[in-house]
């Protein structure tokens, strides 16, 4: 969960630290130029978001079989899987980089505020980079986590986040002798931060008995087919599940901002805060992957089903108290990111329907995670693409645009959406944990 949580909290430095520009942490007092900054972030990272959740989801159809296969004690089945699963992440990669480069500039003709995109573009380029040494980082930390070792990844990820903010503090400001970037600043310090993230966890897997074992004995002499068809069966329908929710809320930000600035701005700030939570329960999703993927390899039925309503459990009681949070706290936590009360005020709003969905949002996150585990895969993709496309967005943009009611109606067809994605998740999870139970005792 600290894991998942660096992930996007390298994303939060960036909107708190660009936030600051004319205002908090600026020399510079013009509230203005920190509104049309985090908008700048808040578009760049609405189309980056879809290619790193993209990359990550496929990665994930390595966690289960590794841990299967650990579970076995088939050492040769885990470096199998590391390596050919290696090999497919940074080539699907490359690939989506190269389709992002070429897309990007559609932003121009989206109807965004032309400042905003001007500071988008050249941000989204720069961090597009950063996604090579972020998905190698994700090799190595689906290898650590399959072998339930995740310490390791932990510390990489709070090293990473540390260097990031100083790079933020350097090259966003103008500070120690650096050249003022603005947005462009903060783009820099997440590619950098990303490097040193992958030898960080290299350096702390060298120094693990078991992980350095398997270090050790990669090697890759000829390809195996069955591998790499097994990784694609697992790691398409993930990679496409991320993508369906992650590109309706980066869809979301591009709706939001016909409504302006201010309402983009907003909707931002409510974003990050709510990915937060998310990215943290994606954590606890991986967790019950790599326990049910255990339980699934000893052919141990009930126990799995233990492990994922645990899982469950434990979401509802995080994200309860997260949702009672944000409504306590929901006007001075976009403080943190802008001094303009009008963007402060539309995004109490947005905090307090974001509260209502805190549940959903966590119940359908760890049920993919569960239902990854049991390599269910295939009917997750279908009800994530109804519950985003069919619904949440649909209706987003009807009462967004139609209705006129800004940002607010968004949220409100995007936590539908997240319900509705729960529900069925759920009972997919209630429906297969009884089947296997049932075949296991005939």
């Amino acid at each position: 969960m600290l894991s998942q949580a660096g992930q996007i909290l390298v994303n939060i430095a960036d909107n708190v630290m660009v936030g600051g520009l004319g205002s908090t942490w600026d020399e510079v007092q013009n509230p203005e130029l920190g509104t049309t900054a985090l908008g700048a972030v808040a578009l760049g990272n609405s189309l980056f978001f879809i290619l790193m959740v993209t990359c990550l989801g496929f990665t994930f159809g390595m966690s289960p079989l590794i841990a299967q296969a650990d579970a076995r004690g088939n050492t040769q089945r885990v470096v199998r899987v590391f390596t050919h699963g290696s090999l497919l992440n940074i080539g699907l990669t490359i690939f989506l980089m190269l389709v992002m480069f070429f897309v990007a500039p559609i932003m121009r003709s989206m109807g965004q505020p032309p400042e905003v995109v001007e500071q988008a573009l050249p941000y989204l380029r720069i961090v597009t980079y950063s996604m090579l040494p972020l998905i190698i980082f994700q090799s190595l930390r689906q290898l650590s986590e399959g072998l339930s070792l995740t310490k390791t990844v932990a510390i990489a990820t709070i090293i990473a986040n540390l260097m990031n903010i100083v790079f933020n503090y350097m090259l966003i400001y103008g500070n120690w002798g650096m050249p003022r970037l603005e947005v462009e600043g903060a783009a820099y310090g997440t590619l950098l931060s990303r490097i040193i993230m992958i030898f960080s966890l290299l350096f702390a897997m060298w120094y693990n008995t078991k992980s350095r074992f398997y270090l050790l004995q990669v090697k890759l002499k000829k390809l195996h087919y069955f591998i790499i068809k097994k990784l694609i069966k697992l790691g398409a329908p993930s990679a496409l599940q991320m993508f369906f929710e992650v590109s309706a809320f980066g869809l979301a930000s591009f709706i939001c901002g016909l409504a302006g600035k201010e309402q983009l701005a907003a909707h931002q700030i409510a974003l990050n805060l709510a990915s937060t939570t998310f990215m943290i329960c994606t954590g606890l999703g991986v967790a019950a992957t790599i326990r049910v993927g255990n339980q699934k390899g000893l052919k141990n039925y009930t126990e799995l089903k233990g492990a994922g309503w645990s899982a469950i459990y434990m979401v509802v009681a995080f994200m309860f108290l997260c949702g009672l949070s944000f409504v306590i706290f929901r006007y001075e936590l976009p403080k943190f990111y802008v001094d303009d009360n009008q963007v402060i005020q539309i995004a109490a709003g947005l905090m307090s329907v974001a509260a209502l969905f805190q549940l959903s949002d966590g119940i359908q996150v760890v049920c993919m995670g569960i239902l990854r585990g049991m390599e269910d895969v295939n009917v997750p993709a279908f009800i994530t693409f109804f519950a985003y496309f069919g619904l949440a967005l649909p209706l987003g943009y009807y009462l967004t645009v139609k209705q006129e009611m800004g940002a607010f109606g968004m949220w409100i067809g995007l936590g539908l959406g997240l319900t509705f994605a729960a529900i069925f998740l759920l009972f997919r999870f209630y429906q297969l944990s009884r089947r296997f139970i049932l075949q296991n005792h005939k």
